[in-house]
């Protein structure tokens, strides 16, 4: 991605009889740190005139400590020797920065170092995250508040570095190579929530760009995956019909609403014809609270009007057992590290302060076959978390260990839930369908 530079703001500089307007913009330009991650290069511009010309870089934020502002020699006197001006400036830069953020961001993690990048932190009130006075003075203010971190992760949280392990080692890839099953570790990522539509966006499904770590396994016996939604029954007999349509009209026109409900009683009252004895019946028993009326003196109920409803959908889980028996020292400090990997990563993360916790690692799983590509024949994942976790050291019925007191087997079993359901759009819409199964 390219450098974005912002529009042009005019900006007060010096004192008293010095004290003109000049004209900035902030310039800023993704980069990647030597562990991967996306950061920003942040530089301040001054113009000759609100039109653009003679643009020049007159400083740049320290990326150590980006609320420090690195002023180069086409800074005039009146910036280098001004406090005030230089806050000014500063300032404006952070709201120039904040109006490119879109073109520039495009998941919480980048968004926090976006803001990190440009003096502002993460924000929030918590000890250590530098918003000891922060306030919510727009849309915009809240809407990056809900979006931010709730502070700094404890001394000793791991959160990348991971390493990548495969188990067994002699598992085999590419021609002659067998399929297997991928768990790739991902830092969590909140849905961030989308001030236009007032809605939470989707999160990132970029996993080669979002894995902290990763692990590869032989795919175990007895994979399975069931998809499920709710429904359940539900009932509305027409003196609930009428109410609904009474309500429906009186939420569209309050004066229609009114005459509806005469109009409504007659309806029924006619339906009833000659036995209006039980409609009364029905009425009364709404009065008393007692649904059982009706029954009571004639023996009859109202039409339910029965019928199956949809509820909503149920979120995938999935089930999985390994037995890791290491051969070696090297595939018994590979497996040692494979079960720290899954229960490290599905650990809480609590902040510095112990003030909260946050979510844990997620996980996103997938089939692949020797090549190494997505299994067209198994089922996909959504990004998953991994509700739970065991171990049995003793998997065949007796205390064993290798000289170094590795045990001489482990038996790993674990369930992972999905984050958001399955929905028809998730299939696509390809026409004819294709050979494979999706999700």
């Amino acid at each position: 991605m390219s450098a974005v530079t912002s529009k042009i703001s005019p900006v007060n500089v010096g004192k008293g009889k010095n004290r003109k307007k000049i004209y900035t913009g902030t310039k800023i330009t993704p980069t990647t740190d030597l562990q991967g991650n996306k950061t920003y290069k942040v530089e301040i511009v001054q113009y000759d005139n609100e039109n653009g010309d003679g643009g020049r870089v007159i400083g740049e934020r320290s990326p150590s400590q980006p609320s420090v502002v690195n002023w180069n020699e086409n800074a005039s006197a009146d910036i280098t020797g001004d406090a005030n001006s230089q806050r000014n400036i500063t300032n404006a830069s952070k709201v120039q920065a904040f109006s490119i953020e879109t073109q520039l961001v495009s998941t919480s993690e980048e968004s926090r170092e976006y803001y990190r990048s440009n003096g502002k932190g993460n924000r929030g009130n918590e000890s250590d995250n530098d918003q000891n006075t922060a306030k919510l003075t727009s849309i915009d203010d809240a809407t990056n508040l809900i979006n931010g971190a709730a502070g700094k992760s404890a001394v000793g949280t791991r959160e990348k570095g991971f390493g990548a392990y495969v188990f067994p080692k002699s598992l085999r890839e590419g021609s002659g190579g067998q399929d297997f099953l991928k768990f790739d570790m991902m830092k969590y990522e909140p849905k961030d929530f989308d001030k236009k539509t007032f809605a939470f966006k989707e999160r990132s499904t970029d996993t080669d760009k979002r894995s902290i770590g990763s692990v590869i396994l032989p795919i175990p016996a007895g994979i399975q995956d069931s998809t499920s939604v709710r429904f359940g029954d539900g009932s509305m007999s027409p003196l609930d019909m009428a109410k609904a349509n009474v309500a429906l009209t009186a939420v569209q026109d309050l004066g229609e609403g009114v005459s509806e409900v005469g109009n409504q009683a007659r309806k029924i009252a006619d339906a009833f014809g000659d036995t209006k004895g039980a409609l009364a019946a029905v009425i009364a028993g709404m009065a008393s609270g007692s649904s059982e009326l009706l029954t009571r003196t004639t023996g009859a109920i109202a039409n339910p009007n029965m019928e199956l409803l949809f509820g909503g959908p149920n979120l995938r889980t999935f089930s999985f057992q390994f037995l890791l028996a290491p051969r070696d020292k090297d595939e018994a400090m590979t497996v040692i590290k494979i079960l720290r990997f899954f229960k490290q990563g599905m650990s809480p993360i609590r902040t510095k302060s112990r003030l909260f916790m946050k979510s844990p690692h997620t996980f996103q799983l997938s089939y692949r076959n020797s090549e190494g590509k997505q299994h067209k024949y198994l089922n996909k994942f959504k990004e998953c978390a991994l509700s739970s976790f065991g171990v049995n050291y003793a998997p065949n019925g007796n205390y064993s260990t290798y000289e170094d007191g590795v045990m001489t087997a482990y038996q790993m079993t674990m369930t992972y839930s999905e984050l958001n359901p399955i929905y028809n759009d998730d299939y696509g819409d390809d026409t004819p369908l294709p050979a494979e199964i999706g999700f």
